[in-house]
């Protein structure tokens, strides 16, 4: 049947594949998004994987219009072609999911980070109002440690089921119980906003004068002046977490989870926070 030159027949015909083939996508669309966030899959497996069942698609659809088959025909051959790959992908994801219920965080760590850019100027005040005197060595924080230990100005902190605290060659784990506070607030708004027990990783605490004398020589951020000699201080990578195995999560979402749980924090007054591109960290210092 011809409508002033159009044939109508065909029309209807690619109406119904293109209608079932966008219903299709747009739940794959969401599928991916689901795997990638959780599995860290990457995007360009999925898509080149799509592509080519399209392509192959596309090529039943002009044979199919040829030979004329039934409208019905079509789109029931189109909705096969579709979804069955499409269910078999989220009965996969289905069945290795742990925890049905966990719903990925939405957003962008830069929406975040646009905020970490409180200046050295700023966090030493804070530094010198909750912090300790610089020490002059090691040796001088492990002979004062207990002293300071049992008037309650310092604390050593070591890795737990809430956070990683790497072997340090350039500091020493000691803090100001402020900090452990607020590292403890960190870890668990991280694992909450994860509903894991995803861990973070501490790259740098205390600081003494000859561990700064030697971080000069490599480089060229550290300064005698840092914050991290008054034990107020941690860096914590942005890059590097330790999943949890039973329920893994993407590394772009621990990252979000990071970012979004220091931002509360920032903005609840409880520290002041330095992104540092060159070192993959968040520089922290307590409130």
């Amino acid at each position: 049947m011809d409508i002033k030159g159009v044939n109508l027949r065909k029309l209807v015909i690619r109406t119904a594949y293109y209608l079932v083939t966008l219903a299709c996508v747009g739940v794959l669309v969401w599928a991916l998004r689901y795997a990638y966030l959780y599995f860290n899959i990457s995007l360009a497996l999925w898509v080149c994987l799509y592509l080519a069942i399209a392509a192959y698609m596309v090529g039943m659809l002009g044979l199919t219009v040829k030979i004329r088959r039934g409208v019905r025909k079509v789109a029931f051959h189109s909705f096969v072609m579709q979804l069955v790959p499409l269910l078999a992908a989220i009965f996969i994801f289905g069945l290795t999911s742990k925890d049905d219920d966990y719903k990925p965080l939405t957003g962008k760590t830069r929406h975040y980070e646009r905020y970490f850019n409180d200046l050295q100027n700023r966090q030493k005040v804070a530094a010198l109002k909750n912090g300790l005197p610089p020490f002059a060595s090691r040796a001088e924080v492990e002979a004062q440690y207990k002293k300071l230990r049992r008037a309650g100005k310092l604390v050593r902190i070591e890795s737990n089921s809430k956070y990683i605290v790497r072997d340090l060659t350039a500091s020493s784990p000691y803090v100001v119980p402020k900090v452990e506070k607020l590292l403890d607030d960190i870890a668990k708004g991280f694992q909450e906003k994860t509903q894991s027990k995803s861990r973070f990783v501490v790259t740098s605490v205390l600081r003494t004068e000859e561990d700064v004398a030697k971080l000069k020589k490599i480089n060229g951020n550290a300064s005698s002046d840092s914050c991290h000699c008054n034990a107020t201080t941690i860096d914590i990578s942005y890059v590097r977490f330790v999943a949890d195995e039973l329920r893994p999560r993407g590394d772009y979402e621990l990252r979000l989870a990071l970012a979004q749980t220091l931002h509360e924090l920032r903005k609840a007054g409880r520290c002041y926070v330095k992104i540092e591109r060159k070192q993959y960290c968040y520089h922290i210092t307590v409130r």
